[in-house]
């Protein structure tokens, strides 16, 4: 029989040898991905981890992306299939882990096993892979030890004034759109903010709040984020060819940014270290002793320029939402910063500014239903065992974020906007782990502070002449774009109302 078989192929190879050629070469290709299908299913069976079955190559991205988002899709898995699911993003299996005595373990008390991010997307530019957000191990430490003495505590009671300048320009544009009744787009408005506040105070640069250029291109790459994302976990070779190629559309706002530090490091050079020694010239100065290089300057420069400006601007939008949307909360908050103001005659102090209690809670509020990112990924360094599951060295962690901070265990009513949740009181019922806005550990965010005093600073500034108010436009509820930060995906459209002030 096999005799026949073999006497078969070899008669129609002599009549049509070119599609025997194009059939065992399809043969071999359904193969291959056959194989490779069948052997990453295995992987999480033979852990024992539950998930959903992945589609071959897409893994479960198509169902994630119907379930509406990563960010509800990861709150539909840990109901269907537990605190520990296997996930399939594209042939990458991610561990989705929720369990909070696990996260303590992977983010804190084990932190040598699960070191790093894992960063599926690459930068056009290879230097801009050594920014602090995705380097690696020691160069990660190194890095970081540098910049951190730029968010001390003395060191933001310098920049108080600078962020307070800014925050009275945007004071007085939100007043004259009060005045004119205009509705406004909440993102862009605290785009151009956080923009100018970020090149002031880290790098000595003044940008009038009316050029959009850079905003414009620092949205365009934080909305473009969810493709690379998609295209790097998918197939991390079709993104190399996109880089390479007139297809990658994002590559133009790369280099205008990397244009724009790079200047800015230039003048900076020219005209000598400045009197207060602000991120730049931490790094300059670390650069004389041979602790970084141009490039790592530009990849931390280009870094918390795009951190810098996209999540504290999302974190002052979803709030102006919420308080348009709960006015009872505004009216509460305004009337503890109209008080706090009726006992000075000047400008609140740094210390008066973090006495502003239900301030804080209004903001950790909005922090829980928005977190600047939906996930934190962890990789392991080694093979390990974290609880009751193993992991295999190289392999991903995911840690769920937004859908921690709305874990009906933890947050009764996690929909609900409740600022009273963050009394002191309410907050030593709780897991410290259900609340992770910035991370934990040593990867925590290290402008985690400077990104509060610039969201309290506006906060205080703008409520003492306006109201945010809902109109018609506003989208209830928002609908999001949760790829690497949480973002509204049509923007936030609010309404304003002058205040006469007490």
């Amino acid at each position: 029989m096999l005799s026949n078989l073999l006497k078969c192929i070899q008669d129609i190879w002599e009549l049509h040898p070119t599609a025997v050629l194009v059939a065992l070469i399809a043969f071999l290709i359904i193969y291959f991905f056959y194989h490779k299908y069948v052997t990453i299913l295995q992987h999480f069976i033979k852990l024992g981890i539950p998930g959903p079955k992945p589609w071959p190559i897409l893994g479960n991205v198509p169902e994630i992306g119907q379930l509406g988002g990563q960010h509800l899709a990861h709150m539909y898995y840990i109901k269907k299939y537990g605190k520990v699911v296997g996930l399939f993003y594209g042939t990458e299996q991610i561990t989705l882990v929720s369990d909070y005595e696990m996260i303590k373990k992977i983010l804190v008390k084990n932190f040598h096993l699960f070191p790093n991010r894992r960063v599926p997307v690459k930068f056009p530019f290879d230097y801009l892979n050594k920014a602090l957000t995705v380097v690696r191990d020691q160069e990660w430490k190194n890095i970081r030890d540098t910049i951190t003495p730029t968010f001390s505590a003395n060191k933001l009671k310098a920049v108080l004034p600078i962020v307070d300048n800014s925050s009275q320009e945007l004071r007085s544009a939100l007043t004259s759109y009060a005045r004119q009744g205009e509705i406004i787009d909440a993102r862009k408005v605290f785009g151009k903010f956080t923009m100018e506040v970020i090149l002031s105070v880290a790098f000595g640069v003044q940008l009038n709040t009316q050029d959009t250029a850079l905003t414009d291109a620092a949205s365009k790459l934080f909305s473009g984020v969810g493709t690379r994302v998609l295209l790097a976990i998918i197939s991390p070779y079709l993104l190399e060819l996109i880089r390479s190629s007139p297809l990658d559309f994002e590559a133009k706002y790369f280099r205008r940014l990397d244009r724009v530090a790079r200047q800015i490091i230039k003048e900076r050079r020219q005209s000598g270290a400045p009197e207060r020694k602000d991120l730049l010239q931490l790094m300059l100065d670390a650069q004389q002793s041979g602790k970084l290089s141009d490039d790592d300057i530009v990849a931390q420069s280009f870094v918390f320029l795009l951190a810098g400006y996209e999540t504290t601007a999302s974190t002052l939008s979803f709030i102006s939402y919420l308080l348009a949307l709960n006015p009872d909360v505004q009216e509460k908050l305004i009337n503890e910063i109209d008080d706090a103001f009726s006992r000075i005659d000047d400008d609140l102090s740094y210390e008066q500014i973090y006495d502003l209690k239900y301030l804080d809670m209004v903001i950790a509020e909005t922090l829980r239903l928005y977190p600047p990112a939906p996930i934190l990924m962890r990789e392991a360094a080694q093979d390990c065992t974290i609880g009751d599951y193993q992991f295999i060295a190289g392999t991903s962690v995911l840690i769920p974020t937004y859908a921690l901070q709305r874990d009906s265990t933890e947050w009764p009513d996690p929909e609900k906007f409740i600022p009273e949740r963050f009394t002191q009181e309410e907050k030593r019922k709780r897991n410290p782990m259900s609340y992770l806005p910035f991370g934990t550990g040593p990867r925590i965010c290290i402008g985690m502070r400077f990104a509060l005093m610039e969201v309290k600073i506006a906060l205080v500034t703008v409520l003492r002449a306006v109201k945010f108010i809902r109109v018609k436009e506003t989208e209830v509820p928002l609908h999001l774009n949760a790829a690497i930060t949480i973002s509204p995906k049509n923007g936030i459209k609010i309404g304003l109302e002058g205040r006469c002030l007490p």
